[in-house]
């Protein structure tokens, strides 16, 4: 394969607000190292660090500076969500900020992660401080695209050479692992100095995992089967059903060792039991009434959520089982927390966002109520999301209020050490050392609803500037039946433009063909951390850019035509894929395609056309493009209309709940 790629990244320009010195003045300082609170004092900060702390009328404040009143108010450090999945919009980032999350710990990243990580650190990008894994690392059959697969030795030194030449902070462990590819990783990551995280792999004992040195454990995983009773009726049953079930059964004198096992090999964990209490009520058929202002969430993320557009997440069985186990389960979640806690062994808050109706920012808050009703104190709840999270990080500056500390803080109306949900009432942000009041939260916040209540999918795109004069499909892109995006196509001669826009990020693709296959690929991707241009050559294999409406009748064209022209039987020459397919048959050709956030290269897959239905009365045929990409695999239909032009476009993978649909407006 011959390629020719040149790659072109433009960042966003960072604000000036570094080197401005602010000072609060007149606050109760919650600094995080006690429990005590300062009161009346003043807080100097220069660029982003704090430079002077002292009692009110004992700081000089420089002049110039930007003085804030925290008359009646309490100042703490930012906030740590240890368990986040960002999908890189600016409405996700906005709303960890507006919520005083200054810090995300990133649970399965990419090289695109990795320059938003750069972007949001430089101030290029409002949005938190980002620690980030590399992809899932998972076992033979990973369960989501994009994972690392490991089975031998050589596989894991392969993906922790991988993750180190990316620059990941660190190795986030998956379900399929088996314990000799587990140990493998875990040996691996030791001798380049990555720690690991994640859950505790279906064939390996919590024990294992805490004889390992894995650094922290997500989700409690491996707890429920450790703390399970010997005489529990659903020991050792693997069903989705049995394993809700587990946790009904816990043995406290069982809960008790294990929590001082854990202290023992100090190893943390990251409940989510936000994460828990809300996939609780949805498989009770209830909508969380307690999520936060969902105005603010993106309709794609809505539609993803809403059980109506998401049938297979709340199956009949899987929602008999929840009824049953639900809250004797979550009681037992808390009490191994609570002992946990008890036992010495360290915690970090993080809520699995954005899982359904874990709303960013704001479900870090209602993680941290969740600790206080397992027994923990306020002041133990906000160590987790604050001191201890940056100890965990490594970094001594972070999550506490003293000088040279980094100036992530949160100013608050009441004290959030009498009243965890003081947390809900922000008065200020101050990240990286620049200060956003009241008035510009409340900005952020409107632009985001403003936004999401009149999304660019409700206009057509226009491509005059790209195709002049040319004959345009328009399309609207649903996610389970629910809008969420356009997109639009147009082909002059041997030339096909495309344009997407779905939220904050628009893609753009110019392809030039001879005979349906396409010769070069340029690409453009717009996003919150900057646009991507990209070029392509292939002389080996087909060139595609992704499935599509325009791209799959591109590949499917040839053979709607021989079909509409009743062509009895196949050409000899497949090489341009005029071949005819009878209905049930198949053709297969590879194909070259592009990774969306490490466009240095192209990926090679196999791409497989069957002809499913002609239909003779409404003058439709539809066509099924099967295309395998390393271990994932994405299923398409595409229905051409009766002007032979594409009427309607769905894929899935075999990775994601997710029908995606494009259907051609009137």
């Amino acid at each position: 394969m011959s390629v020719d790629a040149s790659i072109v990244f433009v960042e966003p320009t960072p604000p000036v607000y570094q080197g401005h010195v602010t000072a609060f003045e007149d606050v109760s300082v919650v600094t995080m190292e006690s429990s005590a609170i300062a009161p009346h004092q003043t807080v100097v900060v220069d660029g982003n660090a704090i430079t002077a702390i002292g009692s009110a009328g004992t700081v000089d404040v420089p002049p110039g500076a930007t003085v804030i009143d925290g008359t009646g108010k309490f100042l703490m450090p930012g906030l740590h969500d240890m368990h986040v999945h960002l999908d890189y919009t600016r409405g996700m980032l906005e709303l960890f900020v507006a919520a005083g999350v200054t810090t995300v710990r990133n649970m399965a990243g990419s090289p695109r992660t990795v320059a938003l990580r750069k972007l949001t650190a430089s101030g290029a990008v409002l949005g938190p401080t980002i620690y980030t894994a590399g992809p899932f690392v998972d076992g033979a059959r990973p369960r989501w695209e994009a994972s690392a697969s490991v089975v031998t030795a050589a596989d894991a030194a392969r993906v922790i050479d991988d993750h180190v030449r990316a620059g990941y902070d660190f190795v986030k462990i998956y379900n399929g692992l088996t314990p000799a590819a587990y140990d493998a990783v875990a040996a691996a990551a030791k001798l380049r100095g990555l720690r690991i995280a994640g859950h505790v792999p279906f064939r390996v004992s919590l024990q294992h995992a805490l004889d390992t040195g894995q650094a922290s454990i997500e989700h409690l995983l491996g707890y429920a089967e450790a703390v399970e009773r010997d005489d529990s009726p659903v020991r050792r049953q693997r069903t989705t059903a049995g394993t809700i079930k587990r946790w009904m059964y816990a043995d406290p004198l069982k809960m008790e060792a294990v929590a001082a096992e854990t202290a023992r090999h100090a190893t943390w964990n990251t409940p989510t039991l936000v994460t828990a209490v809300a996939y609780g009520d949805l498989y009770r058929g209830k909508t969380p009434s307690d999520a936060g202002d969902l105005e603010t969430i993106s309709p794609d993320w809505r539609a993803r959520w809403d059980p109506k557009h998401a049938p297979r997440h709340y199956e009949r069985s899987i929602r008999h089982a929840m009824e049953q186990a639900h809250d004797k389960a979550l009681e037992n979640e808390l009490a191994m927390v609570r002992e946990l806690v008890a036992a010495g062994a360290p915690i970090l808050a993080g809520t699995d966002t954005p899982n359904p109706y874990v709303v960013p920012g704001q479900s870090l808050h209602h993680e941290l109520a969740l600790f206080v009703e397992a027994g923990l104190s306020p002041y133990s709840a906000l160590r987790a999301a604050t001191i201890d999270a940056a100890d965990f990080l490594g970094d001594r500056r972070d999550g506490r209020i003293a000088v040279g500390a980094h100036a992530d803080l949160v100013m608050l109306e009441a004290d959030p050490l009498a009243d965890i949900h003081a947390l809900d009432r922000i008065a200020g942000v101050m990240l990286h050392g620049r200060w956003l009041d009241e008035t510009e939260l409340q900005k952020m916040h409107d632009g985001l609803v403003a936004e999401y209540r009149d999304p660019a999918w409700d206009a057509p795109i226009d491509l005059s500037a790209q195709m002049p004069g040319a004959s345009v499909l328009q399309y609207v892109v649903a996610d389970n039946g629910a809008p969420v995006g356009a997109y639009a196509a147009a082909r002059r001669g041997d030339t096909l433009v495309e344009r997407q826009t779905l939220e904050d990020d628009t893609t753009s693709t110019r392809v030039t063909y001879s005979g349906h296959r396409a010769r070069t690929l340029a690409l453009d991707v717009a996003r919150a951390e900057g646009t991507t241009h990209a070029d392509y050559r292939s002389t080996e294999h087909r060139l595609l850019s992704w499935l599509t409406p325009a791209t799959a009748y591109e590949l499917v064209e040839p053979i709607a035509r021989a079909d509409a022209a009743q062509v009895a039987t196949p050409s000899d020459d497949e090489s341009d894929g005029s071949a005819v397919v009878p209905p049930g048959a198949a053709t297969s050709f590879s194909v070259d395609t592009p990774d969306v956030d490490a466009p240095g290269a192209l990926e090679r897959g196999t791409l497989t056309i069957t002809r499913v239905a002609t239909r003779p009365e409404d003058h439709t045929r539809t066509y099924r493009l099967r295309l395998v990409l390393d271990h994932v695999a994405q299923v398409a239909r595409i229905t051409l209309g009766a002007d032979g032009l594409p009427r309607e476009f769905r894929i899935a993978s075999t990775t994601r709940p997710v029908v995606r649909t494009w259907t051609r407006r009137r």
